[in-house]
């Protein structure tokens, strides 16, 4: 990617981030956003569609983050010791929980969250090696991990008390079937 075209794009991330954290996202203007990225409108439209797709694109960031980070996590660990696992995805949850709790409200929220654990659960299938035809009942597993750990991050925002929410996540993931398979 273009330098400029990096620069530019992390400036409006890092603009976003601050207004939302001030405010509402569906106050903050195109003009507004502008200004604190310190780049002019048409610019911004060169980049970005409208609000939502800025918005978009900014969680993507995040998203990606997140993916990367599965990438180190087991189907065995998910299995036999969860907690390394959930503290890996809540370590880099916590880097962001401000955004989270802000981008919840946006009305891109659920099509996002949906996106992100369909992300999530692809790529932790495939780092350790499962296709759906020979690893059905672990693809089904890991799906199923997702969803409650992501469901139960998501949820109680804005309160993100790591260390109970990390006993609730390696609790449920224990105490199921899948454990077992």
């Amino acid at each position: 990617m273009d330098r400029r075209i990096k620069r530019t794009r992390t400036a409006v991330f890092n603009a976003m981030l601050d207004l939302m954290v001030e405010k509402d996202t569906s106050k903050i203007t195109v003009l507004e956003l502008c200004k604190r990225a310190d780049i002019n409108k048409s610019t911004f439209y060169l980049h970005y569609k409208s609000m939502d797709d800025c918005l978009q694109s900014c969680f993507e960031t995040i998203m990606n983050g997140v993916i990367d980070v599965s990438s180190r996590i087991k189907y065995e660990d998910i299995r036999t010791n969860p907690l390394k696992a959930v503290t890996i995805l809540l370590d880099e949850v916590e880097k962001e929980v401000d955004y989270l709790y802000k981008f919840k409200s946006s009305s891109i929220c659920g099509p996002s969250i949906k996106v992100l654990k369909e992300n999530l659960v692809s790529c932790i299938s495939e780092n350790n090696g499962f296709t759906i035809e020979d690893n059905y009942h672990e693809i089904a597993a890991i799906t199923f991990a997702v969803a409650g750990c992501i469901d139960a991050i998501i949820e109680p925002l804005p309160v993100f008390n790591k260390e109970e929410l990390s006993k609730v996540m390696c609790s449920m993931l224990q105490s199921h079937e899948f454990t077992n398979v």
